[in-house]
């Protein structure tokens, strides 16, 4: 200290007050804040579902809307881990073959398409 004070009467009154003065962290220096940009540089909001519903957004590498975690299968019962595999398995596509039946008949609308006499 004595080396600092010697120091400091060579230099100038501002210098002095910056080489004696000691900075303590405090609280009231600290501040938490969140990013202050708009736009991500590739990373997009992205919102994430907890298998027990809640929700949180996070910023995520692809663009995507919405992420669901998986329901752990051994922490259920039964039947709930029933219906979560159920819901899982792929349905099968139904074909639906249309037959038509044709029972059209032309000559009941032929009236229609007669030519009429022109009078003149």
């Amino acid at each position: 200290m004595a080396t600092l004070a010697r120091l400091g009467e060579s230099l100038c009154k501002v210098c002095q007050g910056h080489l004696i003065r000691q900075y303590q962290t405090i609280s009231s220096r600290t501040s938490l804040t969140r990013y202050r940009r708009r736009v991500y540089v590739r990373q997009y909001p992205t919102t994430v579902v907890y298998p027990d519903g809640s929700t949180i957004t996070v910023r995520y590498k692809e663009p995507r809307k919405l992420i669901t975690l998986p329901v752990d299968l051994t922490e259920l019962s039964e039947e709930e881990a029933k219906a979560v595999i159920s819901k899982r398995t792929p349905r099968k596509k139904i074909t639906v073959v249309e037959e038509y039946d044709d029972d059209f008949d032309a000559n009941k609308y032929k009236h229609i398409w007669k030519k009429k006499a022109v009078k003149s």
